[in-house]
């Protein structure tokens, strides 16, 4: 059975418009793309605490399962190597079940 989930990831990157440009473009279509995703999220962190990420994007998948699969698959992990060759840095990544919706 298919389960819903969202995808939390912090991350570290350029400030410059090449790479919003790629992260937005090429790289967010194969996001797009992965198995269970049906909405991409990507945002720029304007305050938090010292050392905070400089980048948050949160994912929506309702097949969880597939999504992992294709995120430890060897095109998942070439396109984690793209983002990381790119600048990508820090990344730290949340699989979260939802609890409650009002």
């Amino acid at each position: 059975m298919k389960k819903s989930a969202v995808v939390v990831i912090t991350y570290d990157g350029p400030d410059n418009q090449e790479f919003s440009d790629w992260m937005d473009g090429p790289h967010y279509n194969d996001v797009k793309n992965t198995p269970g995703i049906v909405r991409a999220r990507r945002f720029k962190v304007v305050a938090g605490p010292p050392g905070h990420r400089r980048y948050l994007a949160i994912l929506e998948t309702d097949d969880i399962d597939a999504t992992l699969a294709w995120r430890d698959s060897p095109a998942g992990q070439s396109s984690q190597k793209e983002a990381n060759d790119r600048g990508v840095t820090n990344r730290y990544s949340l699989i979260c079940e939802q609890l409650y919706e009002t």
